[in-house]
């Protein structure tokens, strides 16, 4: 009996119909590094906080799996929240603009 690939055994990422919230955002980023989302300020620097490169690309990976354009190269050029906000509604605001 051969394993099942990991592909197989993944499940199905439903796709946003809406932008990721702040709290959403929030709580991505504290559940990655640990932490609970009241413990994150929207100018605390990620990576002093615990937030590796690692950590970015699987919350890229999940975000982009739910339809959600993001850019990892903005992210870590400005790891904060407040930050990573602004990209990802903007980042959402020009997917809905290229669907029209």
């Amino acid at each position: 009996m051969t394993a099942p690939t990991p592909s197989r055994n993944r499940a199905r990422t439903q796709r946003r119909t809406s932008p990721l919230s702040a709290d959403e955002l929030r709580r991505d980023v504290a559940t990655a590094i640990g932490l609970s989302p009241d413990a994150l300020t929207g100018d605390a620097h990620l990576v002093h906080l615990g937030l590796g490169s690692l950590e970015t690309m699987l919350l890229v990976t999940r975000w982009r799996r739910q339809g959600i354009p993001v850019d990892f190269a903005a992210l870590t050029g400005a790891p904060t929240l407040d930050a990573w906000r602004q990209h990802l509604t903007e980042a959402w605001a020009a997917r809905d603009t290229e669907a029209a």
